[in-house]
């Protein structure tokens, strides 16, 4: 498994017909994927990120516009148009969870 660290910029709802007629809703996860990379031999950092969106029918999964997540994917064979190809299948979104200051109380020494 490997994991990278992805910020959701925009989600939109949308919904799909399947084979069978049937509508199956659908949300487009907007995304800025942090990817640096260390070269080998040079030890020269890379900055590869780059922007994607990715489909999400799992409706009990809560993501957030503006938040960032470390994914962890795995290799899976694809369907549709990616029927017996490797595509990367993301199996869980863990929220990156910021340190917020805390205030010193009135009088504290500094």
């Amino acid at each position: 498994m490997a994991v990278e660290k992805i910020q959701i910029m925009k989600i939109a709802n949308e919904e799909i017909m399947t084979r069978k007629g049937v509508k199956r809703p659908m949300r487009v996860v907007h995304c800025f994927v942090h990817a640096e990379r260390v070269n080998e031999e040079t030890g020269l950092v890379s900055d590869d990120s780059f922007v994607a969106k990715t489909a999400i029918f799992d409706e009990k999964l809560q993501l957030e516009a503006g938040q960032e997540y470390v994914v962890s994917y795995r290799l899976a064979e694809g369907y549709g148009v990616d029927a017996g190809r490797l595509v990367p299948r993301i199996d869980s979104w863990t929220p990156v969870v910021k340190a917020k200051p805390v205030p010193k109380p009135a009088g504290a020494p500094v």
